[in-house]
């Protein structure tokens, strides 16, 4: 791994990342709730990753805090760690087990896709945690 002084790395491991080329551990993070309280939309773009995993849950508890039915939009991640998609799931089951809906809204970004690759994360099958849903976060359909 090669370091520079602004923060930024460069990972030679194609399979992790997949533009090589990333700000540690910098996200941005949006929640907005629609006019009529239904529905938030939680946006993030950039990197989450052990850094900041933790700023990525407090947005999806502050949404469902707010509404029960979330769209997630993670399609602008440029990287993710294990830490990102344990979120992602843990938010997805949490939602389920309280009659509550958690939603993705956009394509799935190609580091998520890759990180699922890598771990031997069950593609688009169904999700026991989901209501045996397709999990829509490793592949699936939504």
């Amino acid at each position: 791994m090669n370091y520079e002084s602004n923060s930024t790395f460069i990972i030679q491991h194609h399979n992790f990342i997949s533009k090589g080329v990333h700000a540690m551990g910098v996200a941005t993070i949006n929640v907005d709730v629609s006019d009529d309280g239904v529905q938030a939309r939680v946006t993030v773009s950039g990197s989450v990753t052990i850094e900041n995993s933790a700023d990525f849950l407090q947005a999806l508890a502050e949404a469902f805090r707010r509404t029960t039915r979330v769209a997630l939009d993670i399609s602008r991640l440029d990287q993710v760690d294990i830490t990102a998609a344990q979120v992602i799931c843990a938010a997805c089951k949490t939602a389920a087990a309280s009659e509550r809906r958690l939603d993705r809204e956009g394509e799935l970004p190609e580091s998520l896709l890759c990180l699922g690759r890598d771990t031997g994360a069950p593609m688009g099958l169904p999700c026991s945690e989901n209501r045996n849903e397709p999990c829509c976060w490793f592949g699936g359909a939504c």
